[in-house]
């Protein structure tokens, strides 16, 4: 019986926790290796973020975008010194531009691009045509000089046109005068010798050259004008680089022809007399003092023109 009672003690010892023998993983090797997968897939959601996180998140401009779904933009070159115009006094003119187009209209601070944006390219074109309108109504300091210095250049070459022009003339002209000056000559020995008949006579003859000379160099003149002023209309006439008495008689002779067009335009080119002697413009004064005479209304131009009507 004791060896009996001493087995059964043997046999219920109970078993200390740490040296209870280990339980094999439940997860077989494949359940593993599909466990990063099944993982990705089970991904919890994001949650939302906070009020305050998005407002850290940047805010993107109107430069950066391309423009959200159904937005059109369109951009023009433009002047930085013309930009001024776009905007307008206290931005009345990029205001108006705003309003008649449903556009917005970007102007860069640096640089010449400007960037109108708006729901259809219709309102976009129709601000971009806006712009170009003001654009063409000025001019950038460049495009000034250059006109200047452009119309510079044209004056030259017509002065020297008219130059040409004349030189066929006074052919004629000066074979006249020199035959006027032998005659007085002639005439002033005849009376040194005596012979006051002879004399008389070469001096009637010279007074009649001097007619002759006058009537050469007005159509010298006249053939100037006809020629300067070929492919003008008949309310256009250009004086410049004319002998001034002959500028003035021509003007008369074309406005007598015109005068029944009552209240229209007249345009009379002058010039800024840039080559006339040390006494200043010789045509320009006396055309001004003709119209006052005529009582015509007349304004400037510019320097070397004026307008009048009739």
């Amino acid at each position: 019986m004791g060896a009996i009672c001493g087995k059964e003690k043997s046999a219920s010892k109970k078993v200390k926790p740490s040296q209870a023998p280990q339980q094999p993983p439940s997860t077989t090797v494949a359940a593993a290796r599909q466990a990063p997968t099944q993982a990705a897939v089970q991904q919890p959601q994001q949650q939302p973020k906070s009020a305050a996180a998005a407002q850290k998140e940047p805010i993107r401009t109107a430069q950066q975008t391309t423009g959200s779904s159904g937005s059109k933009s369109k951009t023009i070159n433009v002047e930085k010194e013309l930009h001024k115009y776009i905007i307008g006094t206290k931005g009345a003119t990029i205001k108006q531009i705003k309003e008649d187009t449903n556009c917005d209209v970007e102007i860069p601070e640096n640089g010449e691009t400007i960037t109108v944006r708006g729901s259809s390219d219709s309102d976009c074109q129709r601000a971009i045509d806006m712009i170009n309108k003001i654009k063409g109504e000025h001019k950038t300091q460049s495009q000034k000089d250059k006109e200047h210095t452009d119309m510079k250049n044209d004056h030259e070459k017509e002065h020297q046109r008219t130059e040409e022009l004349y030189k066929k003339g006074q052919e004629k002209v000066d074979r006249i005068a020199k035959e006027r000056d032998d005659l007085h000559k002639q005439a002033d020995k005849a009376f040194e010798s005596g012979d006051k008949s002879l004399g008389h006579q070469l001096r009637e003859q010279a007074k009649a050259k001097t007619q002759e000379l006058e009537k050469a160099s007005k159509e010298a003149s006249k053939s100037v004008f006809l020629a300067k002023n070929a492919k003008n209309d008949k309310f256009t006439v250009d004086l410049h680089g004319l002998h001034a008495n002959d500028a003035i008689e021509l003007l008369v002779e074309h406005l007598d022809g015109i005068k029944s067009n009552k209240g229209k335009e007249f345009t009379i080119i002058t010039g800024a007399g840039n080559h006339s002697d040390a006494n200043g413009p010789k045509i320009k004064p006396m055309v001004h003092k003709l119209m006052k005479e005529k009582g015509y209304t007349y304004s400037e131009v510019n320097n070397g023109s004026i307008v009048c009507t009739l």
